[in-house]
């Protein structure tokens, strides 16, 4: 007698196909694996070709799930490089994976008021490059993640770039999804179009009419959000990067509040991101001069690359997008604020990259310093200012192996056993905050011999997300229990001292009611149980 799991499978390839159905191979092992120690395992990977497949697939799971007491869940992917955070792992064991790579269609750009239609698919580098086709008249906002992560799904968990657009979830509105119960909704002016009517009023305003829903499928288990619209930002006349560095490892304080006080004012409109020395020793590094061993670097070799690259205690980094005279009026107002000689302030234009490249082997024959190389970092980073995504950074989490990918490709973290943990605790923009913050991860991090690699963005004008990175070799004997009690210690004071984290990873995801105890969860959960009786989509995320 053929088992339920078979007969559903069968089902499902009926409407997708069979080669769109995963079980086994090289692709179903990559969704296996996380960049730490798995906490579920999928049935199988769903690849549906279109919006439709998607419907019927859900229905399929209702009718199922309705007649039987065992329930076959799905959880929806849009790309599976959530790395850090959760990979492509389920909230629950054994579930169906629905990878929506397929829903990749770029519809009703408007080059009057920089929107654009975007599918769950569509990766950083296919909108950068239908941006460009059309001219660069507008940016989007890029990561410093691969160019193939989806760009709506990193805006339903919340993300965040470089640019004015930085805060992603504030620039999407108007969704289509599919509910738990199989139905399919649009949120904002979009709910009241159909096929035979449109609304102009549709993709213009992220409120629409009514009570605002589209949060609720951020961060959570609602829904499979197939679609939505994007607000872009208009080319800027005038674009240019800055970056603020100090020798002190004590002017963090400092930083962080002369930086919220130009973001409040509006000189700086942008995001601002901060790293201390151990993390940019970590990006700014070349692999030949990597460490190759779970051990960290010597005091002397410390010393000697941060001097070879150029490095600082603390630095930030920036830019300025605006018409020509309002550049030159902030770039003053920013030079002035930092006018006290513990801060360097460097204001590096495109033309002016163009010439420092020019000459950089020769200073570097010369002094002995690693110029070239540092330009090589700076230019990557440049292009995250200007709205376009690239790989370059990827290598730099590769950085705690003791042996690298024979072929050099540094985009498979799972395969090449990368070890790789995300926290992001959120704290009131102030320098004591800021030195609070460094001084626990410091500690905790010292507790097991990890480098204190930190890096702080100043989001808005009153929140930092202090980015920490686990980084380990997942081949290296007990690693992934090694880096799971350290997670845990640094949850735990995080807590402790008052500070939650913006974003989940699989093991808060797991522990959620061991740590959190919510006001609100309960009514979500109920929300849950009305939207998705059936438990068609994966439980285990967010407390849902």
């Amino acid at each position: 007698m053929m088992s339920k799991k078979l007969e559903l499978v069968n089902k499902i390839e009926a409407i997708v196909g069979k080669s769109n159905v995963l079980t086994h191979g090289e692709m179903f092992d990559e969704f296996s694996t996380s960049t730490m120690k798995e906490q579920t395992h999928p049935c199988a990977v769903i690849i549906p070709n279109k919006k439709s497949d998607v419907f019927q697939i859900v229905k399929l799971f209702n009718d199922v799930n309705s007649q039987s007491d065992e329930k076959f869940q799905l959880h929806p992917i849009s790309s599976g490089k959530n790395w850090g955070y959760t990979c492509s792992e389920a909230g629950s064991d054994n579930a169906f994976l629905l990878y929506l790579v397929n829903l990749n269609n770029i519809t009703e750009y408007d080059d009057t008021l920089g929107t654009v239609r975007i599918g769950a698919g569509v990766t950083q580098k296919q909108l950068y490059d239908f941006l460009k086709e059309k001219g660069l008249k507008f940016w989007m906002d890029a990561t410093g993640s691969s160019v193939d992560c989806s760009v709506l799904g990193n805006s339903l968990e919340r993300g965040f770039g470089h640019t004015p657009a930085g805060n992603h979830f504030e620039f999407i509105s108007d969704l289509d999804v599919v509910l738990g119960n199989g139905k399919a909704i649009s949120t904002g002016f979009r709910q009241f179009s159909d096929e035979s009517k449109r609304f102009a009023s549709e993709g213009i305003y992220k409120w629409g009419v009514g009570p605002y829903v589209d949060g609720i499928f951020s961060q959570s288990t609602l829904g499979i959000v197939t679609e939505a619209t994007l607000k872009l930002i208009a080319a800027p006349e005038c674009y240019l990067p800055f970056f603020i560095s100090t020798q002190k490892d004590t002017n963090i304080n400092v930083l962080v509040d002369r930086i919220r006080d130009l973001r409040e004012r509006q000189v700086i409109k942008s995001c601002v991101h901060i790293t201390n020395l151990d993390k940019s020793l970590q990006a700014a590094l070349d692999e030949s001069d990597w460490p190759l061993s779970k051990f960290s670097l010597s005091d002397e070799d410390r010393k000697r690359h941060t001097k070879a690259y150029m490095l600082n205690e603390w630095t930030a980094s920036g830019a300025l997008y605006g018409s020509v005279e309002e550049v030159e009026v902030w770039k003053k107002k920013i030079k002035r604020t930092f006018a006290n000689g513990e801060f360097k302030v460097q204001f590096i234009s495109e033309a002016k990259f163009k010439w420092l490249n020019r000459i950089a082997p020769k200073v570097s024959q010369l002094s002995g310093l690693k110029v070239d190389k540092t330009l090589d970092k700076l230019n990557s980073l440049m292009k995250l200012k200007r709205g376009e995504p690239t790989n370059d950074f990827l290598k730099s989490v590769h950085y705690k192996l003791s042996q690298l990918p024979l072929d050099k490709d540094f985009t498979k973290l799972e395969r090449n056993k990368v070890g790789l943990i995300w926290l992001a605790p959120t704290a009131p923009a102030t320098g004591k905050n800021a030195e609070n913050l460094v001084s626990i991860v410091s500690e905790v991090l010292e507790e097991f011999d990890v480098e204190s690699a930190i890096s702080m963005t100043v989001l808005t004008s009153t929140a930092i997300e202090c980015v920490i990175s686990l980084l380990y070799d997942r081949q290296s004997e007990n690693s992934d229990r090694q880096a799971e009690r350290c997670h845990e210690a640094l949850i735990k004071r995080f807590i402790h001292s008052g500070y939650l984290t913006y974003r989940f990873n699989s093991f808060q995801h797991r522990d959620y009611d061991d740590f959190y105890s919510s006001t609100l969860i309960t009514s979500i959960r109920e929300i849950k149980l009305t939207l998705d009786p059936n438990s068609v989509i994966a439980s285990g995320r967010y407390g849902l």
